[in-house]
């Protein structure tokens, strides 16, 4: 009787159907549709905040990865409009703005603001200002931060209200602040950081040493993500 069960058994066995490595290559699509889900989920948990720079960003990268191209972004939109001002109102000596993955940097040279060991901003400067300022505000998100940066040259200052570089450029930073803040900019998006000769421009090693001192005193306003 045992072995007419064990018989049966081996029969059974023997007459399993086979499944080739084809007839389950669903699972395969199916394990990459759970995968893209939960990566789906994961971002969209990401940005449950409702953080509009994280949305962007998402946005952004969805796009480029569809299409293949970067596509436009605010940030291309405050780009455009200031490098229009420029053009339009001759700044290319005073101001210049570049765009990378993080924002949009507006630097002001140093002249175009300041007097030489001063932190007033000049008022033959404030229509110039002032202009950016509306493009600035006109085209950046209410979720972007704006941080302005104060830089100098390697040349020490010591003077009673201004002891040394650290000084001269946090103020210089926290001036221009102010009138972004008297311009409408909300004060929850405004920081100010002063970096005195701490942050020298790169590439200017074929400047003479006077030239790179000139274009290391400079402002810098910052309008990136949180």
């Amino acid at each position: 009787m045992a072995d007419s069960n064990s018989n049966k058994q081996r029969s059974l066995r023997r007459r399993r159907p086979n499944f080739d490595d084809s007839s389950s290559s669903w699972l395969v699509t199916y394990s990459d549709v759970i995968t893209l889900l939960l990566a789906f989920f994961v971002m969209i948990l990401a940005v449950s905040d409702l953080n509009q720079g994280k949305v962007e960003a998402l946005r952004e990268g969805i796009s480029e990865m569809m299409t293949g191209e970067a596509p436009p972004t605010p940030f291309t939109d405050i780009k455009d409009g200031l490098e229009q001002l420029i053009n339009e109102q001759g700044l290319q000596d005073q101001v210049s703005v570049t765009l990378d993955q993080k924002g949009v940097k507006v630097e002001f040279a140093n002249i175009a603001l300041y007097a030489s060991g001063s932190a007033d901003i000049k008022p033959s400067s404030l229509s110039t200002l002032n202009q950016v300022t509306q493009v600035i505000r006109e085209t950046s998100h209410q979720t972007h931060m704006i941080e302005v940066e104060g830089h100098t040259d390697d040349v020490p200052i010591n003077t009673q209200k201004f002891p040394s570089n650290w000084e001269l450029s946090s103020s210089r930073a926290t001036n221009v602040v102010k009138y972004l803040l008297a311009q409408g900019i909300e004060k929850e998006r405004l920081k100010a950081a002063g970096y005195a000769d701490s942050r020298p421009k790169e590439n200017t090693e074929s400047l003479s040493i006077e030239q790179q001192r000139q274009a290391n005193r400079r402002i810098v306003v910052f309008v990136r993500r949180y």
